[in-house]
């Protein structure tokens, strides 16, 4: 989209297993210089404890270099989720790409 803001889309579930290779790329967005990261998740059909630990995790060590997380496309199980977990505050989500730039604009 941009030298700093990056897609990523995930498919599937998100889940002991499958973590790993999610944590790779986004140990591999934090190498370079901060970036804005809206994370496409309406390809998830589930996600687990070890899958929001994962996003916790990627979230953290991508705002601790200064960037950001936005979610989009968040369906009603992961926004339950989120919710259950007392992280709404924490991700903000948007309804589309466009949304998701201006959220990113923002200081969040």
């Amino acid at each position: 989209i941009s030298s700093n803001i990056q897609l990523l889309s995930i498919l599937g579930t998100v889940e002991e297993g499958s973590v790993t290779p999610l944590g790779e790329e986004f140990e591999r967005l934090c190498e370079g210089p901060a970036v804005k990261l809206i994370l496409d998740v309406k390809g998830v059909k589930g996600i687990d404890s070890s899958g929001i630990g994962g996003l916790i995790k990627a979230r953290n060590d991508i705002t601790q270099r200064g960037g950001q997380v936005v979610l989009m496309g968040v369906n009603s199980r992961i926004e339950r989720l989120i919710d259950i977990s007392g992280l709404h505050n924490y991700f903000p989500i948007a309804v589309s790409v466009d949304d998701a730039i201006q959220l990113l604009s923002h200081s969040i």
